[in-house]
């Protein structure tokens, strides 16, 4: 039996900023900002609000999330293991797991006194129904991390194995880390879960619980008083309350005029500097496990074509970008592993040089040309899309559109909100991509999500079908020994750079904003989507004073 006891790998990250805050006028936002759930009340209850700029689209746990999905889904629903601080992987609802049979077999005890908010306790059923409805409906990008599961067994309550097809070294940590356990009781009444809404009389056993949604405005949340991992005595907020916001700007209002005490979301580079002088606003770093890239959809007849994708990233200034849009808040990258990843991240790749006359002629040599004279290279016309809501990323998709005009590329560039972003990139309905991963705690894990094409449920948002990748990938995942796995990792960097299916930009610095004349103690976890708001961190946070 070969068994390891829960020692997760340390990620080595960059240290990084979040969040500014704002005021909706006119929605009736603000409407009951009175004694009743005031912040940081005094005699009654207490309410963290905190600011977003985007509606939860989907209430399913087991489903791909949004943004605010995410945080308000992480706070109802315990994980196995959750990632701390120093982006360690540590107990969550597992108190631990060890591998046995080699590594073919995960095993994961469960803490004693986890309890669904109904009064039902949280068992290894609830794992195992998890687990096996993800893998029969192919649901998220959880599916992906189940694929070697030949079957799950749960000997007592407290007790649940997943037997693998073969080793794979990540496999306790990502599930561990990503799969939300939900109630088995409440769930298999829906019958399809890939169809249900989840959307009311809300079962959880996270730190809050959510009591109501009102779309455009906000989503309260109530403290679970069975959440175990508060501290003595309990959580000291009783509410949370999401507020939405149209735009970072308001948000950032809304912070300094104390309507909201935490903007979920980082602070822009920009706007860094702007509350150097605001004595109750705090920033806090926070580590990033994520990094802003541009992505090509192979599907698209020319963006098909490798030396298309390689031109395109030769009207990329990587550097220009980090000074003038991130004010030098960022860290380049080169190939698609994050150098955070130091083990993992390919040095000996050289970046594609800026040469927007380069990448003209690199075009015109595979056949292209501006026939009508007008500058432009014929029939070279596609659309960008970004995120509306990433001030950062706006900019960089107009900066991007007037480099590519220089080498006679025509780019349009369509910044949506973000939901309608979400849609279209997942389904397809788009040509490039300009965006943001929020979590890759394991570059094994990142590479199958994002270029193996029969990873069902994944992110491979190139809609690339590469046999040799293919080949590549699935080699590396049932590798153990360590150092020909960074090999092997370093060798998909290579061929994933050589066929320029994304330009890499930036490891962005992240910090968030909130209100420490009103609250302190928050936990925070490194990245954008994770930062100051899961539930193990809102149940640290109190009053101040």
């Amino acid at each position: 039996m070969n068994s390891r006891n829960f020692r997760p790998r340390h990620l080595r990250g960059a240290v990084v900023a979040t969040a500014v805050a704002a005021l909706l006028a006119g929605c009736g936002l603000n409407e009951g900002n009175g004694d009743s759930g005031a912040s940081g009340g005094g005699g009654g209850s207490t309410t963290l609000r905190i600011g977003t700029t985007t509606d939860v689209a989907n209430f399913n746990p087991l489903q791909s999330l949004s943004k605010t999905d995410s945080w308000i889904l992480n706070a109802m629903y315990p994980h196995l293991l959750r990632i701390d601080g120093d982006a360690k992987k540590v107990p969550d609802l597992a108190t631990g797991y060890t591998y046995e049979n080699d590594g073919k077999r995960a095993v994961f005890t469960l803490r004693e006194d986890f309890v669904w908010s109904d009064g039902t306790p949280v068992t290894s059923a609830d794992v195992k129904y998890s687990a096996e409805t993800i893998m029969k409906y192919k649901l998220g990008n959880v599916a992906a991390k189940l694929t070697w599961v030949e079957s799950i067994e749960t000997p007592d309550a407290k007790t649940v194995a997943f037997n693998l097809s073969q080793a794979y070294a990540p496999f306790a940590e990502g599930v561990g880390f990503w799969m939300a356990v939900v109630p088995k009781h409440v769930f298999e009444k829906a019958g399809d879960i890939s169809k249900f809404a989840n959307d009311s009389g809300w079962v959880g056993a996270g730190a809050y619980i959510l009591e109501s949604a009102t779309p455009g405005q906000r989503y309260v949340m109530k403290r679970n008083d069975k959440y175990p991992h508060a501290p003595a005595g309990g959580a000291k907020v009783e509410t949370v309350e999401y507020r939405v916001y149209p735009d970072v700007n308001t948000m950032q209002l809304a912070l300094r005029n104390g309507d909201i005490d935490l903007m979920g979301t980082p602070v822009p580079a920009s706007a860094v500097s702007s509350f150097a002088n605001d004595s109750k606003i705090k920033l806090q770093e926070v580590g990033s496990l994520g990094f802003a890239h541009i992505t090509y959809n192979v599907t698209n007849k020319h963006l098909a074509k490798p030396e298309v994708r390689r031109a395109l990233s030769m009207v990329v200034n990587t550097d220009s970008i980090i000074k003038t849009v991130l004010q030098g808040e960022a860290q380049p990258m080169v190939g698609p592993i994050s150098p955070t990843f130091t083990d993992y991240d390919n040095t000996e790749l050289k970046a594609y040089p800026f040469d927007p006359a380069g990448a003209r002629k690199l075009l015109e040599d595979s056949g292209y040309a501006d026939k009508n004279g007008d500058g432009m290279l014929d029939d070279l016309d596609l659309e960008m899309v970004c995120d509306q809501s990433n001030p950062n990323l706006t900019r960089v998709a107009q900066v991007v559109r007037e480099e590519a005009a220089k080498a006679g590329i025509k780019l349009t560039a369509a910044c949506v909100e973000r939901n309608t972003f979400l849609s279209r990139t997942k389904s397809g309905d788009y040509d490039i991509d300009v965006s943001q991963w929020a979590v890759f705690d394991n570059p094994m894990d990142q590479l199958r999500s994002t270029y193996l094409s029969s990873n069902p449920g994944g992110i491979n948002y190139n809609l690339v079908k590469d046999d040799k990748l293919d080949k590549l990938i699935n080699d590396t995942a049932g590798t153990t020994d360590p150092e020909q796995f960074k090999t092997k990792i370093k060798e998909i960097d290579a061929y994933v750079h050589d066929q320029a299916l994304l330009t890499p930009l930036y490891v962005e610095k992240i910090r968030f904003a909130y209100n420490a004349g009103k609250f302190t103690g928050f936990a925070p976890s490194p990245s954008d989507l994770l930062g100051m708001v899961t539930g193990y961190s809102l149940a640290q946070v109190k009053p101040v004073g």
